[in-house]
């Protein structure tokens, strides 16, 4: 468990995550690929100091058009409902057909958390 001394007080970083998964239109499959890719590759460069600690495409393993973009995070506090960047992700994304967002966060230390009354 990584924990920061900063003020002689401890603080535990969360790890985290966010799923936005997009079920592209039909016909909009190919647009759907280019435009997450590239807007995937830019949200760790763009938002570099209060961004996800990574950003990263899937794609379903045998249905064409169902993608996932999946944003780690290691803060120390997690987002139950999601952080700003993803929200206005999940926004955008509902131009290219239905969008789905989750936030989930590592079993362990959310577990402890609730143990301990926080």
């Amino acid at each position: 468990m990584l924990t920061i001394r900063k003020n002689n007080r401890r603080k535990q970083i969360m790890k985290w995550l966010e799923t936005i998964r997009i079920q592209a239109a039909g016909g909009l499959e190919k647009k759907a690929q280019c435009e997450l890719s590239d807007l995937v590759e830019n949200i760790t460069t763009v938002t570099a100091l209060e961004g996800p600690e990574k950003a990263l495409l899937y794609t379903h393993a045998t249905r064409p058009g169902y993608f996932a973009i999946r944003l780690y995070w290691d803060t120390p506090e997690s987002q139950p409902r999601g952080s700003r960047i993803a929200l206005e992700l999940k926004q955008i994304l509902k131009a290219l057909g239905l969008t789905d967002h989750a936030v989930w966060i590592e079993y362990e230390k959310r577990h402890l958390s609730e143990q301990q009354g926080e």
